[in-house]
């Protein structure tokens, strides 16, 4: 994690929010399927900006999807208010799995689980940073 940064509590689990925008929705005005990726996407890279791991910081270190599994247990729909939650269930040295929930308030939308691997800047698998990895250890998983 950066210096400048306290450590986050054990347990804890990132928060991410997302308005639901026109061009995220179908005919109908719900949100479509794939969407909810990019939701996760752009919560996973700001939690990864947050223990220290940025594009264009000296790093040379990214994420690859290597599996991804998403349950759909109700509808968004335009302008909805989402809470887009992570955390770590497992963390290796080279691949982690995080877990995910999307909540509109206290309804639960969707529950993803992504494998993601850590390559260096020629795609070739390698070790996490150890403080990125401490971090992600911390980490509790969503609904626990």
């Amino acid at each position: 994690m950066s210096s400048d940064l306290s450590p986050p509590p054990e347990g804890w689990v990132h928060r991410h929010p997302v308005t639901v925008q026109f061009d995220e929705v179908d005919q109908y005005g719900i949100v479509h399927h794939t969407k909810y990726f990019i939701y996760f996407e752009r919560a996973r890279v700001q939690l990864m900006g947050l223990l220290g791991l940025r594009p264009g910081s000296g790093n040379e270190f990214g994420l690859i999807v290597a599996a991804a599994e998403a349950r759909f247990r109700s509808s968004a729909r335009f302008l909805d208010e989402l809470v887009v939650e992570q955390g770590a269930r497992k963390v290796g040295a080279s691949r982690i799995e995080l877990a995910y929930r999307i909540l509109r308030g206290e309804d639960l939308i969707c529950t993803a689980e992504l494998v993601l691997a850590f390559v260096d800047g020629e795609g070739t698998p390698c070790r996490a940073p150890h403080d990125v990895r401490a971090g992600l250890k911390r980490m509790g998983t969503p609904g626990d």
